[in-house]
């Protein structure tokens, strides 16, 4: 054998042994992160089913499709969330309101308000 095809042989040697320690290394991956994916999916569905009994109404559909009815969870967490600061606002907005009461002009519009909330 000539010295290039040694070289060669030897190179294809080395890549094999490579290729063989990259498909064990692949394979124990796999086995160590099938273990503490199923730990991290476990965890995630807990957190998705205590926000899902968060959100009143409950409306996410059971879908064969997770993906989807994930999705729906977040959509209608992201509505109740607008739903509860448009609620503190006017909360807040009538307390200022009524605490304000005492003023004299504040006090017409008040009645003003009652007046058209009564007809």
């Amino acid at each position: 054998m000539k010295k290039s095809e040694r070289k060669s042989s030897t190179m294809r040697s080395r890549a094999r042994k490579v290729a063989r320690k990259r498909v064990v290394c692949s394979s124990k991956r796999r086995r160590i992160c099938s273990k503490s994916c199923s730990k991290s999916k476990e965890v995630i569905s807990e957190k998705l089913a205590a926000l899902k009994s968060l959100i009143p109404g409950n409306n996410v559909g059971n879908g064969s499709n997770g993906i989807v009815k994930v999705e729906q969870l977040f959509q209608e967490t992201a509505d109740y969330i607008i739903v509860l600061k448009t609620q503190a606002v006017l909360l807040q907005k009538l307390i200022e309101f009524y605490d304000h009461g005492d003023e004299g002009s504040n006090n017409e519009m008040q009645h003003q308000i009652v007046q058209q909330h009564q007809s």
